[in-house]
């Protein structure tokens, strides 16, 4: 059986001298997200991302790709004289296949390198009228108004995916096809907008998931931690001692031993109540520990709230973690409101205090 002749390794592209002074301008005005691919008519500028705003999340995009180790590909922020030839050189020389002197290729690696070691902003104290924006309402009041910028680093990385996966799916009929569609952005000389605007015009084309609730509430449990949820029967039956013990005794609450030993088992049973939907959290992650991100180590992100994360997982509890969960259920109690035309809760500091004392135990 006759073999397939190898196909000739790929000349590498005829490198042109350019000044050093160019790349150095043209490295360091790179950016991860370009103002053009919104509006080619829009002046140019963009924003580079650094390393220290990479995230670990679950999702695909230029930050989070920062966290997974890669570094999206940057773009220019206008095409103009030689800057496309020197940003094509430059990511030549990164993939290792420029024809450029060993001494060159070095030297212009590291001028990037320098460039774009920190992130940067070019030409965003204006928003142009021709920016589509999203006005998002605040907190506080009032909408801020937001332009979502393509990064095509991102969608060279997708493509790039998607052209492996579909060449495997010619062997492997099993898998299914990537389907992608076309999209105008950059009119007729894309290279205007950006080198990487191409990789931009072929978005992907799927059907939106099907909710999956035990996996939703999986990943919001490892990103946010456990919320306390204050159990309204252990709150009533709080509430009606409490209205009991005034009754008996002109309306204060008593101060023997007896009464301040009913007290203490009332809120440390509220507590108690607390940490076991804590560990009830803690056997739902670990049930989908597979999906999680670096499979559930740790098991509840480091970027949660640091009381809900240690009722989740009592191994990423500090030392002081008793004192600020008793901090935060005290007042969580001595806030609660009923809303049911019956007696609320009366509690002032000094009561707050005595709360805060007793869950403490109880916590730990």
């Amino acid at each position: 059986m006759a073999r397939k002749k190898k196909s000739p390794a790929p000349e590498p592209p005829e490198w042109v001298e350019l000044p050093h002074e160019l790349y150095v301008k043209t490295s360091s005005q790179l950016v991860t997200f370009s103002h053009k691919t919104a509006n080619s008519n829009i002046p140019a500028g963009g924003v580079r991302l650094s390393r220290a705003q990479a995230l670990r999340l679950p999702y695909v995009a230029a930050r989070t790709l920062l966290g997974a180790g890669e570094t999206p590909a940057l773009d220019y922020v206008a095409n103009a004289g030689k800057t496309a030839t020197a940003v094509k050189q430059l990511e030549q020389l990164r993939e290792g296949r420029a024809a450029a002197s060993p001494d060159d290729a070095r030297r212009l690696l590291d001028t990037l390198a320098e460039a774009t070691a920190n992130g940067c902003e070019i030409g965003t104290d204006k928003v142009s009228l021709r920016a589509r924006q999203l006005l998002l309402p605040r907190p506080d009041g009032g909408y801020v108004a937001v332009t979502p910028l393509g990064a095509g680093g991102v969608s060279l990385r997708l493509r790039e995916a998607v052209r492996a996966h579909n060449e495997r799916q010619r062997e492997t009929p099993l898998l299914q096809r990537i389907p992608v569609a076309v999209f105008g952005l950059g009119g007729a000389n894309p290279q205007n907008v950006g080198s990487l605007v191409r990789e931009m015009q072929r978005p992907l084309v799927f059907f939106a998931p099907v909710e999956k609730r035990q996996l939703k509430a999986a990943l919001a449990l490892h990103f946010q931690g456990a919320a306390i949820r204050l159990p309204r029967d252990l709150l009533l039956a709080f509430r009606a001692w409490c209205s009991a013990s005034r009754a008996r005794n002109g309306g204060r609450i008593p101060t023997d031993m007896h009464t301040r030993d009913e007290e203490i088992e009332h809120i440390r049973g509220i507590a108690r109540a607390i940490l076991l939907q804590g560990q009830r959290a803690c056997q739902r992650l670990l049930a989908h520990r597979d999906i999680l991100p670096a499979d559930g180590v740790p098991l509840v992100s480091a970027e949660a709230d640091p009381v809900a994360r240690g009722l989740v997982d009592p191994d990423l509890r500090g030392k002081d973690w008793p004192r600020a969960f008793a901090v935060r259920l005290a007042y969580l109690i001595a806030d609660h409101r009923f809303s049911d035309g019956r007696e609320e809760f009366h509690f002032d500091q000094a009561d707050i205090h005595e709360l805060q004392d007793m869950i403490e135990e109880a916590a730990r």
